[in-house]
């Protein structure tokens, strides 16, 4: 019976052993989940970093563009006085036109708004009052009035007798070089000497002749080249009479032969001169 009352007791079971073994699994378990999540909160910095970069960016274009405005009409601009102002910009433009050679084309001189008259009492500098433009039936179509205020005048002269052009010879490529040089000289003096209205530059004969022919502009001839930059009208280098090409050629003359005039002068009862304008090419 004794053997019958003792209860063996069973061997420990080793119970304990697989909560340690999932306890030792489990940090295993966890760190790879974290690793992901600072790999992604890594690339999300970077990803925002690179955003930031990139609006910042924008932004500095969009402020410098704001700043800079638009493009000045020209990269010089004449100083001073109205006369000061028409007596640069003829040397300026002056300059700029060249021969072959490398002469100099046309001396240009900005003058007063008058005409050399000779009459029976000697020759005086008479003062011009008015254009009037006579239509291809010799009708006059339109009177302008000019004064000092409203008007520049300027003298395009080569250094041959009568102010012609004295060296080389006479080309439809140089004449239309020459009429370029008179376009450049009135889109500046538009454009920043104030209150210019009209300008008129007397254009060289041809070798052996008289002056007969000017250009006549009012401002809103050429209004719309005013308002963009001087270089999408003109190219910015000058050409000489041999290396100005048939495309800018005739786009000079599309915009100046219309404007383009014979001349004859009329004196009032008040001893003024009258600019009596024909068209040219009529």
């Amino acid at each position: 019976m004794a053997g019958d009352s003792v209860i063996e007791t069973p061997p420990p079971v080793a119970a304990e052993a697989a909560p340690a073994a999932e306890s030792s699994a489990a940090p295993e378990q966890e760190k790879t989940p974290r690793l992901y999540r600072k790999r992604f909160v890594f690339m999300y910095v970077v990803l925002g970093l690179a955003l930031a970069a990139t609006v910042a960016g924008v932004v500095m274009a969009l402020d410098a563009s704001i700043t800079a405005g638009p493009p000045p009409w020209s990269s010089w601009k004449p100083d001073g006085s109205a006369s000061a102002q028409t007596n640069t910009i003829a040397q300026k433009v002056g300059g700029l036109y060249r021969l072959p050679g490398g002469h100099q084309m046309l001396d240009i001189y900005a003058k007063k708004l008058t005409v050399p008259v000779t009459t029976s009492s000697g020759a005086s500098e008479v003062p011009i009052a008015a254009v009037a433009i006579r239509g291809p039936k010799g009708k006059v179509d339109r009177i302008s009035m000019l004064s000092d205020s409203n008007s520049r005048l300027y003298q395009l002269c080569g250094t041959g007798t009568a102010c012609a052009i004295g060296q080389g010879k006479a080309s439809i490529a140089r004449g239309q070089l020459v009429r370029r040089e008179a376009l450049e000289l009135a889109l500046y003096t538009f454009k920043y000497v104030h209150g210019t209205d009209h300008v008129i530059a007397f254009m060289p004969p041809p070798p052996g002749s008289q002056p007969s022919v000017l250009i006549y502009l009012d401002k809103a001839d050429v209004q719309p080249f005013l308002s963009k930059p001087l270089v999408k009208t003109i190219a910015a280098k000058t050409p000489l009479p041999t290396t100005i090409t048939p495309a800018e050629g005739n786009a000079v003359d599309r915009i100046m032969m219309p404007h383009l005039y014979k001349f004859t002068l009329q004196q009032t009862q008040l001893g003024q001169a009258v600019l009596v304008l024909q068209p040219a090419t009529a």
